[in-house]
C-alpha cells in the first residue's frame, strides 16, 4: 500500500524547489552587481539545487503513482480471484468436480475462461486452491469450534441450530467433493489428507478441552479416548448431515445427530 507521507514528501520537494529557484533569481541579480564572478558561481549552484529537488519532486510523485497502481491492480486480482473461488464451491457443489467445466465456473463468477486461466492453470488448480481455502484452517481460530461443545459438556440446542442450518448449506457437497476428489486422484490425496487430518486433529483437542472441563482435572493432552470420540463426531456430522438432506427423517435430523454428539462426548 502507499505510504501515507509520499504526497507530503513530493509537495514539500516541489516547494522546496521552487523556493530554491525564486532565492536564484533573486540573490544571482544582488550578487552579480557587487561581484559578478561569485554571483554567477552561486546562481549557477541555486539553479543546479533547484534542478536536482525538482527531479526528486517528479520521482516522488512517480513512485507513488506507481505504487498506487500496482495496489490497484493487486486489490483486482484478489477480487478476481476471490469471485472465481466462489463460484467454484457453488458449481462443484451443484454438479460434482466432474460435472463442473472451467466455462462454467467462469460464467457463474461473471468472468472469462480466459480470466480463469489467467489466475488457475487448471481446473484441478481451482480444486485445490478451494479445498485449501475451505480447509486451511487457522489453529488459533476459536471461531472452529464446534458450536454448542462447552467445558460444561454439550449444548443440544446450540448444536442442532448449527446442524439445521449446515444442512440447508448449499456447499454442504462440497466437503463430500473433496474426499471423492482425494481418493480419486493420487496426486491430490496427500495435501487432501493432510487438510482434512488438520480438521480432525482439531476437533480431538476441543473434544479433549469437554473432558477436562467436565473431569475437573485430568490430563490436558489429547488422548487416545479424544481421538476416538472426534471420530465419531465427525462421522456423525457428515453423516447425518447428508442422509437428513435426503431422507427428511426424524431419526436422522439434526436434533437426533446432536443428541448422538452429546452421548459421544459426554460418555
Amino acid at each position: 500500500m502507499t505510504r501515507p507521507d509520499d504526497d507530503s514528501i513530493s509537495a514539500a520537494t516541489r516547494a522546496l524547489a521552487d523556493a530554491t529557484a525564486a532565492l536564484t533569481r533573486m540573490i544571482g541579480a544582488q550578487a552579480r552587481e557587487v561581484v559578478p564572478e561569485v554571483g554567477e558561481a552561486l546562481a549557477a549552484g541555486l539553479r543546479e539545487a533547484s534542478r536536482g529537488l525538482a527531479e526528486a519532486s517528479e520521482g516522488v510523485a512517480r513512485k507513488s503513482g506507481t505504487a498506487r497502481a500496482e495496489e490497484r491492480r493487486r486489490e483486482r486480482a484478489d477480487r478476481t480471484r476471490a469471485d472465481l473461488l466462489d463460484a467454484a464451491a457453488r458449481v462443484i457443489a451443484a454438479q460434482g468436480y466432474e460435472g463442473a467445466s472451467v466455462g462454467d465456473i467462469a460464467a457463474d463468477a461473471g468472468y472469462t475462461k480466459g480470466a480463469l486461466y489467467a489466475h488457475f492453470g487448471s481446473k484441478h488448480e481451482v480444486m485445490m486452491a478451494l479445498a485449501r481455502e475451505r480447509l486451511g484452517y487457522d489453529v488459533e481460530d476459536p471461531e472452529l469450534d464446534l458450536p454448542g461443545l462447552t467445558d460444561d459438556g454439550v449444548d443440544v440446542a446450540v448444536l442442532t441450530a448449527f446442524l439445521t442450518e449446515t444442512g440447508h448449506d448449499p456447499a454442504l457437497l462440497l466437503s463430500l467433493e473433496f474426499l471423492l476428489y482425494g481418493l480419486r486422484n493420487p496426486a491430490a490425496g496427500d495435501e487432501l489428507a493432510a487438510l482434512h487430518l488438520a480438521s480432525f486433529d482439531l476437533l480431538a483437542e476441543q473434544v479433549a478441552r469437554v473432558r477436562v472441563g467436565r473431569e475437573d482435572g485430568g490430563a490436558d493432552e489429547v488422548t487416545e479416548r479424544d481421538r476416538d470420540v472426534a471420530l465419531g463426531v465427525i462421522s456423525v456430522l457428515n453423516f447425518a448431515a447428508l442422509t437428513a438432506r435426503l431422507t427428511g427423517s426424524s431419526a436422522m435430523s439434526p436434533a437426533a445427530a446432536a443428541r448422538a454428539i452429546a452421548r459421544l462426548v459426554e460418555g
